[in-house]
This record gives structure tokens, C-alpha cells and sequence, in this order.
């Protein structure tokens, strides 16, 4: 007997592993195998008391980890417990996150905005954390999605995630605009916002907007003003949103993530103001017409990826302050800034597949006085053969961070067979005087490809005695 109760233990401790590790699958399955496959007729016939104490080890968890466990379930699954025992029969009602998906309901119209409601009319937690809403028209017609948002916002929902999943668009309750308590928003999809002047969201820090389109502009800026403790903005955009210029003016903010699908038009963009922004991610997709970025002296990261189309300097040139920087574009489509001196920069990170990049590279490296790390990615199934990379030119001076403070330099996906990739790698191992390592990595190579590269690489004469040479 002392030896199963071992067991049931062990088995606990590798629920809470799973639970602790976000691992859904893992602790869905425990479920069904200890409760919900039992079959009534077989443990009332053949199974002991004793059998069914051994046999029910989830009870034996704390009640806040279980109620963790039911949050992990399927919305039916969870309810479901139920019926397990007089334990069970109330824990439902005080699961702190709660998400209804119409995927999981009948086609019927009205099933699924009637089970919600009743669900959340019963629910007991004194605080609802999270609430996941995926609707379709068809089957939760507009005024009933706004019930559904106005009791969880009346139940002090923290964080709200609504989609919509529709070829119909869902018009945003003005009325919802004042609430206190939300402190994550995320809209995905078919959401179409008209934005009163007065936006009164006290507590929101995290707001995300996936494809979400707007009555005009000042629905944009009445809503990003209303949040004046905002510090995450995600932005995903397509071509059709009737917001040609989108403005973000938020003095608390500090993440930014734009994504950008917009086709290309030269006439769509962004202005930004934002002092407080740390981390700025742009990505531009398709293209990207302008992009104003005022008033970010304390950026710290920032990521630009596949931007063109931008002839003015304002975009890098706006970046000077920045500390770690990634860059994925072609100095041929975006204009670098004449002048501009990135003295703060410390980790730059170039995607050596683009056009020209060669050019983007002694740029950078010429204005990066202070730079430590140096790092150029490959992408072996995306890269194309036939795009002009340009013709490595060695720089006439050694750039200024080679003389002192270049410690690390990394190439992952180093094409060996390139002769131009080689002569930058060696480049580097041959000029910069504090290197202490240097990571070489690259796909599709054989053990005895693998032997040749790594005795090309260290016949160089490193102007590093110290620079450890690693190749994987």
C-alpha cells in the first residue's frame, strides 16, 4: 500500500512539472485517465473504496492548483468535473480564466451566447483574470457579444481577448470604452472601433490591435490617449484600414510592435512619439510608405525587418541612441542617415542575405564606435541566388570598435563556399584586436566539409591572441 501511494505522488510531481512548464497536453490527459474515462458501472462493481482513494490523486492538490489544472481544459471539460464528486461540484465557478471558443459549440444561433452567459453568471472567483471570447456573427450575433462583454467587464475581467471570426464586422461598444479595471486588451480581427473622445482606460498596460480598423483618425487618437498608462502597443495593419497615417503618441509607453501588410502604398505610415519607449520592433512586410519617430532617446532595442520604400532618413536616423540593434533590410530601399553617429550601440545583429548588405554593413560598422558584438544571420531556405549582394569591398580604415572593444563576433548559417562570405570572416578575425570568440555555424554541412572550413578559418592570423574560435 505504502509503495502505490509512492507512486501517486510521483505522478503528482510530474503533474506539477507539466503544469509549472505550461504543458496543456500533459495535464488534459492526466485528467481524462484518473476521472473522466472512468466508466460508473466499473468502479461501483468491481473497484474498492480504497481502490477509488488511490485512484483520485488530483484531489489530493491544493485547491488553487487545481483550479490552474481546470483553466487549462476545454470550457466542457472544465464543467464537466462537476459530476466528479461534492468537491468538484462548485470549483468550476471559481476557475480564474475562462475561455469560450463557438467551435466548440452547436452551429444553432443563440447555444453559444446562451452557454457563456450562463457560465459567467455563475461564476464566483472574486476576480475574473482572464476571459478568451473567439465569436462568429453567425452564431453570437452582435448585441449578444456586447452582453457577453459587458458582464465580464462587469465582473472585473483583468485581461479580455476578443475575436472575431466572421465576414461580417463587429462594431465595438461605445459604452465600453470607461472601464478601470482591464488591464490587458487584445482585438483580433473583424473588429471595427469608432472611438469617442471620451476613453477613459486608467488601468490598461497591454493593448493589442490585430487587424483591427478604425472610423478615422481620431478614433486612433482618441483611444491611445484614453490609456495613459499604456506600456505594450502591438499594431498588426493591412491594406484595406481606412487609417492612412497612424499616430502614436503615448508618454508612458515602452514596447512597440508594429506589424505591416499594407501592399506597398506610399502614402501609409506612422508617426511616433513615444519618450519612455525601451523596445521597438518594425516589420514591414509588404512595404512601408513613411515612418516619423520622434522623442525616443531611451530606446534600448529595436528590430527592423523588411521594411522599403522609406527615401527619407528619418527611420535609422531616428535609432542613434539605440543600444542592441537588428537590422533585415537593404541599404537600396531604405536611405541611410548621412551624419548619424550610433554611439550608444553595443550589439548589432544584420541579416547578410539582402541586397547590398555588404554597403549596410561598413555603414554601420564606420558610425558603431562602441560596438561589442557583431552578429550576421543566414537563412539557408529563404535565401535566393540570384539577388545582388553587392561586391565586398574592404574598408579603407578599421573601423574604431575593432581597436578596442569588439569582443564577440557570431555568424549563424555561415555559407563556407561563398568566397565573399570568407573574406569578411576573416576580415574580422584579422582586424579586431580584443575578439574573444568568434561562433561559426552551418547547416548542411558534412564532417569532412566541416574539417576543411574550421582549418581555413584558423590559418588566419588573428590580430586576437585571446579570440576562441568555435565552429558548430
Amino acid at each position: 500500500m505504502k509503495r502505490q501511494r509512492s507512486v501517486s505522488l510521483d505522478v503528482l510531481d510530474v503533474l506539477k512539472f507539466n503544469l509549472h512548464n505550461s504543458k496543456p497536453t500533459s495535464v488534459f490527459l492526466f485528467v481524462q485517465l484518473n476521472f473522466l474515462s472512468f466508466d460508473s458501472k466499473r468502479v461501483a462493481g468491481s473497484m474498492s473504496n480504497q481502490d477509488l482513494e488511490n485512484a483520485d490523486r488530483i484531489s489530493e492538490l491544493p485547491e488553487a492548483l487545481i483550479l490552474r489544472i481546470l483553466c487549462l481544459l476545454p470550457m466542457k471539460v472544465a464543467i464537466a468535473t462537476s459530476l466528479l464528486s461534492k468537491q468538484w461540484r462548485y470549483l468550476w465557478k471559481l476557475m480564474p480564466k475562462l475561455k469560450f471558443d463557438y467551435l466548440d459549440h452547436k452551429c444553432q444561433l443563440g447555444t453559444f451566447s446562451s452557454n457563456a452567459c450562463r457560465t459567467l453568471l455563475s461564476h464566483m472567483a472574486p476576480v475574473l483574470q482572464s476571459l478568451y471570447l473567439n465569436v462568429h456573427l453567425e452564431r453570437c450575433n452582435a448585441k449578444d457579444t456586447g452582453v457577453l462583454l459587458g458582464i465580464a467587464l462587469g465582473l472585473h475581467v483583468h485581461e479580455l481577448v476578443l475575436e472575431v471570426r466572421s465576414r461580417k464586422v463587429y462594431k465595438f461598444p461605445r459604452s465600453l470604452f470607461e472601464v478601470n479595471t482591464l488591464g490587458t486588451l487584445r482585438l483580433r480581427y473583424n473588429v471595427h472601433m469608432d472611438v469617442p473622445s471620451l476613453v477613459c482606460f486608467k488601468s490598461l498596460r497591454n493593448l493589442h490591435l490585430h487587424y483591427v480598423d478604425y472610423m478615422d483618425n481620431n478614433s486612433v487618437t482618441n483611444l491611445l490617449g484614453g490609456c495613459p498608462n499604456l506600456k505594450t502597443l502591438t499594431v498588426h495593419r493591412y491594406s484595406k484600414s481606412s487609417v492612412k497615417t497612424f499616430t502614436i503618441s503615448v508618454p508612458s509607453l515602452e514596447k512597440l510592435s508594429i506589424y505591416n501588410s499594407n501592399g506597398g502604398q506610399l502614402d501609409w505610415g506612422y508617426v511616433i512619439n513615444a519618450p519612455s519607449l525601451k523596445i521597438l520592433k518594425i516589420k514591414g512586410i509588404c512595404g512601408l510608405g513613411f515612418c516619423l519617430i520622434e522623442n525616443v532617446m531611451q530606446l534600448v532595442e529595436a528590430s527592423i525587418i523588411d521594411v522599403s520604400s522609406i527615401s527619407k532618413e528619418n527611420l535609422l536616423g531616428s535609432l542613434t541612441s539605440v543600444k542592441r540593434l537588428s537590422l533585415r533590410i537593404s541599404p537600396l530601399k531604405v536611405t541611410f542617415p548621412t551624419g548619424s553617429i550610433f554611439d550608444q550601440l553595443v550589439y548589432l545583429e544584420l541579416h547578410a542575405y539582402k541586397e547590398a548588405w555588404w554597403n549596410l554593413l561598413i555603414l554601420m560598422l564606420d558610425r558603431s564606435p562602441k560596438l561589442k558584438t557583431l552578429k550576421f544571420i543566414n537563412k539557408w531556405h529563404c535565401e535566393k541566388d540570384y539577388v545582388d549582394r553587392g561586391e565586398w569591398k574592404q574598408p579603407e580604415n578599421v573601423p574604431k570598435c575593432f581597436w578596442f572593444l569588439l569582443e564577440t563576433f557570431i555568424w549563424k548559417g555561415y555559407k563556407w563556399q561563398r568566397e565573399d562570405e570568407k573574406q569578411v570572416a576573416k576580415y574580422v578575425l584579422k582586424n579586431a584586436i580584443s575578439l574573444k570568440r568568434a561562433f561559426f555555424s552551418s547547416k548542411r554541412i558534412k564532417l569532412k566539409e566541416k574539417v576543411e572550413v574550421v582549418k581555413d578559418l584558423k590559418s588566419v592570423v588573428r590580430a586576437s591572441n585571446s579570440c576562441q574560435l568555435i565552429f558548430r
